[in-house]
């Protein structure tokens, strides 16, 4: 998509200032900003907090492993699972929808064919070069290089915002929260996915993995459901849905390059399919619904 077409949902990511885009800077306070090779990059390394470096940085290592995490079918079982949990709570044909934190696209490829202005945004250039490099050339998508508590749209932009396994790696969730409200259209939706602290089984390993492991780090995050839904609720959503998501597909097919099981059995394909239609009756039981890998949640927008 031309960016010209579309600039009028820009702002200055630092004082809401008017853009000038023939001078790519702010009219206000006079950040600039870049566009290369069709990708907007609004980040400015001197205003960014020392996680969001991080990421940066780690991100620059993760992107292809990231891409090549889902490639077997057993990993595209999962992720197609992992999408479907936001396309089956979209609104029929909305017009805006944010991506924010998109990574490799993987959410992306999939909202395509739903709405007329899809943005993918990451604070990591090397996950916005490897997304756009996926899903190729020639695509109706804006790609917006920017940290999600501090997003370059004007107010009441976005009919949907997904955060797919990405709140947890921002600085300030509650920044992004609050950004992603401000964003919103009146009655958009927010939807997220991300890890499930309210497992009781899952703190420890999370714990071991976060001392351990470079691409986890002491920064890597989960939530407590009844927190980050007060959370949101105080910012101005209304909690429409929530759903404890993910028991078996994870671990085992979404995170294959870390437990590479199913690499190893015969017939992953079926196996996985099998791991989906466990996973659903699970996050049904009462008894074990809460010991899920992610918390999924749908929001809407209220004004205050």
């Amino acid at each position: 998509m031309e960016i010209d077409h579309v600039t009028h949902i820009f702002q200055c990511p630092r004082c809401r200032g008017i853009l000038l885009w023939d001078q790519k800077k702010c009219s206000e306070c006079k950040a600039p900003f870049r566009v290369e090779d069709g990708i907007l990059d609004f980040v400015s390394y001197n205003t960014l907090s020392e996680q969001n470096r991080t990421q940066i940085e780690l991100h620059k290592l993760l992107a292809r492993d990231y891409q090549e995490r889902y490639e077997p079918e057993y990993s595209k079982i999962y992720s197609r699972y992992w999408n479907r949990q936001f396309l089956s709570n979209m609104p029929e044909h909305p017009q805006s929808v944010l991506d924010n934190g998109c990574g490799t696209g993987e959410l992306l490829k999939e909202l395509l064919p739903h709405c007329n202005l899809p943005v993918g945004l990451d604070i990591s250039k090397a996950m916005i070069k490897t997304a756009k490099d996926s899903i190729g050339e020639g695509k109706d998508i804006i790609w917006v290089v920017s940290p999600g508590e501090s997003l370059p749209f004007a107010d009441n932009i976005f009919d949907v915002i997904c955060f797919r396994g990405a709140l947890h790696h921002m600085s300030d969730e509650i920044s992004a929260l609050k950004e992603a409200y401000r964003v919103l259209k009146k009655n958009g939706l927010v939807m997220l996915s991300e890890p499930n602290d309210d497992s009781t089984l899952l703190r420890l390993p999370r714990k071991i993995l976060n001392r351990r492991m470079a691409r986890f780090g002491k920064d890597h995050k989960a939530f407590k459901s009844k927190k980050l839904l007060k959370s949101m609720e105080e910012i101005g959503f209304s909690i429409k849905y929530t759903k404890y998501f993910s028991f078996l597909s994870q671990p085992f097919c979404g995170m294959s390059d870390l437990i590479p099981l199913m690499k190893m059995l015969p017939f992953s394909r079926t196996i996985a399919d099998l791991f989906v239609f466990v996973d659903e009756i699970c996050s049904r039981l009462l008894i074990i619904k809460k010991q899920s890998f992610d918390l999924f949640v749908v929001a809407k927008k209220n004004f205050h």
